[in-house]
């Protein structure tokens, strides 16, 4: 998925999105947490997940990183790590230590001095039918995302009691492949909100975990042109 630098207010957010700032002593963070982290300049955001942390000093991230980008981060680079806590997305601007590749991909950087957290809007839903694909555990699935909106969106993805996709729960993330038609194909990592299972139907409640101004926008245009159609 293409991203941008961050901007230094709604680091982590939609635009306009309300965010709160506090200190950084208030993460919450445990092993085996999903995060995403983005690289300001890079052209995609990477899925990991916290494997080590020393309190107040530094945490570890496994990550599979591009040799560039990891070239890029061991010499301190500047990344955003963002996470979903009890519902709610936090994400923080830090600095990285080391990235290895040996005994894995493994990222380490230092303890955020600021969090962000963001209170979402209550976005109104347009209806749609758009193609889609989701990416979960390394198998990817047809979908179709049946309604958007500017934070989030709703996909029904049909899958066998064996498949991946079936052991997904409220909390873990994910990534939506979604055909916009004339705006593109965007590759966006998603949170799941909630799930209704009915007889291998899979219907997936999600909010967006990192959209970039360009994503933004197409979804923005996307969304009035549906409203200017369909009204």
């Amino acid at each position: 998925m293409a991203v941008k630098p961050g901007k230094e207010i709604n680091m982590i957010a939609p635009a306009e999105t309300k965010v709160l700032k506090m200190p950084g002593v208030q993460l919450r963070v445990s092993l085996g947490k999903n995060v995403v982290i983005r690289v300001p300049g890079a052209d995609h955001s990477y899925r990991g997940r916290i494997v080590g942390f020393d309190p107040y000093d530094y945490l570890i991230v496994s990550v599979r990183l591009p040799g560039r980008i990891r070239d890029q981060l061991v010499l301190g680079g500047e990344i955003v790590v963002k996470y979903i806590h009890q519902g709610t997305v936090y994400g923080f601007k830090t600095t990285t230590y080391n990235a290895v590749t040996s005994p894995t991909s493994l990222v380490f950087f230092a303890y955020p001095t600021v969090i962000e957290k963001v209170e979402l809007r209550r976005d109104t839903r347009t209806r749609c039918n758009i193609d889609g694909r989701l990416q979960a555990e390394d198998a990817e699935y047809e979908c179709l995302i049946v309604n958007i909106s500017a934070t989030g969106c709703k996909a029904t993805v049909r899958a066998g009691a064996r498949d991946p996709i079936t052991r997904l729960e409220v909390g873990d993330t994910l990534l939506a492949i979604v055909n916009l038609g004339t705006e593109g194909t965007l590759k966006l990592p998603i949170v799941v909100r909630n799930i209704q299972r009915e007889q291998g139907l899979h219907t997936i409640g999600a909010m967006f975990l990192d959209l970039n101004d360009v994503e933004e926008e197409r979804i923005g245009t996307y969304l009035e042109r549906m409203r200017r159609l369909t009204r």
